[in-house]
């Protein structure tokens, strides 16, 4: 195992310590087809990109179904909200930024969401006082519930994410804050949601959690001059997705 250790900072801001670990990878995410019907900016996205600062990733404007949701995640963290509180209110944006800005797209197995991988960079900001890690590498799937529903009887089952259809604006901000919760620590020192990788009721929980917090903001999504998906099948044999993180390999946050 390497150990790295080196000060960031700011001209004007505070010094943050950066511990970098190369670690066995981390999994998170179970969950993906373009959603064409929903081709319109987010009211969010229209709202805010121009008091935003620039996106953490381009493919935060070359991907629509991203983008809006990184609006609409951004606008839920940065408000007054039981949700944005749970991540620790608005300075979470920062977080979640950092987070963004390592997605990527890649073609994986239907039934998984996102992943996590690579080595760790655990921070400790002294101006906000969170402490987070974030992974080298994010892979959204492209073949699961981001972008993806069963549009026919031949293709193969995508998952609901939480009580969400696959495909939705709601499953698609779940699924980012299912992730910002395992590389954020609550004020108890511990992530917010443990790592779920080899369990899948605890990911199918972990998802819940995240649900229960924000059910408000994520069902406002739908309400705020959004055109909701069109359901082209409907699947009997819907299940669960499942969003986890593999069993880390990672020591436990500094306190």
């Amino acid at each position: 195992m390497r150990l790295r250790e080196c000060l960031l900072g700011t001209p004007l801001m505070s010094i943050a310590l950066v511990t970098t670990i190369a670690g066995a990878p981390t999994v998170l995410g179970d969950h993906c087809r373009p959603d064409l019907a929903d081709n319109t900016r987010s009211s969010v996205e229209a709202k805010t990109s121009e008091s935003l600062p620039a996106a953490p990733s381009p493919l935060i404007s070359e991907d629509k179904l991203l983008g809006s949701a990184y609006y609409d995640t951004v606008n839920i963290l940065g408000s007054n909200n039981p949700c944005s509180d749970f991540f620790g209110g608005p300075a979470s944006v920062e977080v979640f930024n950092e987070l963004v800005s390592k997605i990527g797209k890649s073609a994986l197995s239907v039934g998984i969401g996102m992943r996590m991988s690579g080595s760790t960079t655990n921070i400790h900001n002294a101006r906000t006082k969170m402490k987070y890690r974030i992974f080298d590498k994010v892979t959204i799937n492209s073949r699961g519930p981001f972008y993806r529903r069963k549009a026919a009887p031949w293709e193969p089952t995508v998952p609901k994410v939480g009580t969400f259809e696959p495909n939705t604006k709601e499953v698609r901000v779940l699924m980012l804050l299912h992730e910002l919760g395992h590389v954020m620590t609550g004020s108890d020192g511990q992530w917010l949601l443990p790592d779920d990788g080899k369990d899948e009721g605890l990911s199918r929980a972990n998802s819940r959690k995240i649900e229960d917090v924000c059910v408000d903001q994520l069902h406002s999504l739908g309400k705020v001059g959004t055109k909701k998906d069109p359901v082209k099948y409907k699947d009997p044999d819907q299940q669960l997705a499942r969003v986890s993180t593999s069993e880390s390999t990672q020591p436990e946050p500094q306190r």
